[in-house]
């Protein structure tokens, strides 16, 4: 699952939102930092970071990694927040689930699928919009943010 938001004249700090991201996923027990990049991509300021969830049961739909970018300037950046989860096409954790539990497990496979990763995508997301409230000299509106989804 991929979201991207795009902020306009809000004069935010990029290296403080960044860091408040960061410090998110160094607090999450189960996930490891594997990637930092700060630097340039095609002339534009890029910061980007990866964990990894090194915890050593996989349970099917569970976080498998997470990246966020931010890429950009104070007064016109993205924000790109991508998880991915571990067999994440509902055809596999709904196979599984009947597997291990019958048609119960069909039903119970097919949904934890997408529900582990999309919860942590979303807590992930309100750190960013709290982090972006705090840390730009103006707060966010509606004319200042567009959505993109993937």
């Amino acid at each position: 699952m991929s979201k991207v938001q795009h902020y306009k004249n809000l004069n935010s700090n990029l290296d403080k939102i960044y860091n408040i991201i960061k410090d998110t996923l160094n607090q999450e027990h189960n996930l490891k930092i594997v990637s930092e990049y700060k630097g340039f991509l095609n002339g534009v300021p890029l910061r980007s970071i990866i964990a990894i969830n090194n915890s050593p049961k996989v349970i099917v739909g569970a976080l498998r990694e997470i990246h966020v970018s931010i890429t950009g300037e104070p007064n016109d950046y993205a924000i790109e927040v991508a998880s991915g989860s571990w067999f994440g096409s509902l055809l596999i954790p709904g196979v599984a689930g009947l597997v291990i539990g019958g048609p119960v497990g069909l039903a119970a496979g097919a949904t934890v699928g997408v529900i582990m990763a999309y919860e942590f995508e979303k807590k992930i997301w309100k750190k960013v919009t709290e982090a972006i409230k705090n840390e730009s000299e103006h707060h966010p509106t509606l004319d200042s943010i567009d959505h993109y989804h993937q």
